[in-house]
């Protein structure tokens, strides 16, 4: 492989997922790496504010140099000059962008290297990407199952439009390790998460008896937590999240003015059914989620999704450009797909 990677930032999804899962790699490999058409297609090409972050954010980790580095810009260069170094890290967003986001850029890098505190300041709820609750119920329980260990504690909310959220991660030194998710065996453990800000306590009281209603007939009983925090705007989301034997799950819906919290919860609910009736040990999001970590554990690693998204794929193409792994995607009958992977250790 060359010394420098290049990627090209239409292939796929052609979003931001190619541009955070880039970096990370470039600050884990070492390794230069130029990206070409940012984004290309996205109504708004380039980099937005929150992508921005997370270019940064992975390029202190590892003191790396940056050009094209603005918002906007459809082309990015990042060089690092020493390895991921743990250590406490602030990184605001400065909008309501995601802040698990750039959360999820830093933490494999970072677990890897030792332990290390993070707060990042944006969105913590907002379209188009996972929640902190998503985080600290889903993505953090299936990292402690690899070996790597991440707390998660979201002091402020921060809903979009304003933002102004706070989210904050602890990591403990890993190492991470391959799982076989093939086959998910008994639900263990499910939740209805309602959080809300600047909101009456009947919205999330109504929310949680709402969901627990609906997912009457689970096989298990539902744990209800209400989340109260405080923000700069009102905002609700709710949150399905769980284990099985082996694998996890989370289900989110925003909260919208003028929408019952009642057709909010319905949305989670409808969407964990209707992974339920699969067999599939992950949904999709957590699904492309795991290949970083499991790209660098050692062995072969194997998990099922409820369906294998672009998302999944464009993932695991540009984990190829800076690590020596294979793998393969299996599609299966009812939709679903079995993921093999093995990992470059």
């Amino acid at each position: 492989m060359s010394a420098t990677v290049e990627i090209d930032g239409a292939f796929g999804e052609g979003g931001g997922q190619i541009l955070r899962t880039s970096v990370a790699l470039a600050a884990l490999t070492g390794r230069a790496t130029i990206i070409r058409n940012i984004r290309a297609g996205r109504p708004k090409p380039g980099l937005a504010a929150q992508h921005l972050a997370s270019v940064r954010a992975a390029a202190e980790l590892c003191g790396a140099g940056l050009a094209g580095d603005a918002v906007g810009s459809q082309y990015l260069e990042i060089h690092p000059k020493r390895a991921v170094q743990p250590g406490a890290y602030r990184f605001p967003i400065g909008t309501a962008g995601a802040t698990a986001l750039v959360g999820q850029t830093v933490a494999v890098p970072l677990a890897l290297a030792g332990a290390s505190q993070v707060t990042i300041y944006g969105g913590t709820h907002v379209p188009f990407a996972p929640s902190a609750c998503y985080l600290a119920d889903v993505y953090a329980p299936a990292l402690a199952d690899l070996g790597l260990h991440l707390a998660v504690d979201t002091p402020k909310a921060g809903f979009f439009p304003k933002g102004g959220g706070e989210l904050r991660l602890t990591l403990a030194a890993g190492s991470p390790t391959a799982i076989d998710w093939v086959e998910r065996g008994k639900l263990t453990q499910i939740t209805a998460i309602a959080l809300t800000s600047g909101l009456e306590p009947h919205v999330a009281e109504r929310g949680l008896k709402a969901m627990r209603a609906q997912l009457q007939g689970v096989g298990r009983p539902v744990t209800l937590e209400n989340r109260p925090r405080p923000g700069e705007q009102g905002g609700a989301a709710v949150l399905v999240a769980g284990s099985c034997q082996r694998g996890h799950f989370g289900f989110l819906a925003l909260g919208q003015r003028g929408k019952p919290i009642e057709k909010v919860a319905e949305e989670a609910t409808a969407a964990f059914w209707a992974w339920f009736k699969t067999d599939a040990a992950t949904e999709e999001h957590l699904a492309d989620q795991l290949v970083l970590p499991l790209a660098l554990a050692e062995g072969e690693s194997r998990w099922t999704t409820q369906q294998a998204s672009l998302h999944l794929e464009t993932v695991l193409w540009v984990a190829r450009h800076y690590l020596p792994i294979r793998y393969d995607i299996q599609q299966k009958p009812d939709g679903s797909a079995l993921v093999t992977l093995q990992g470059a250790g």
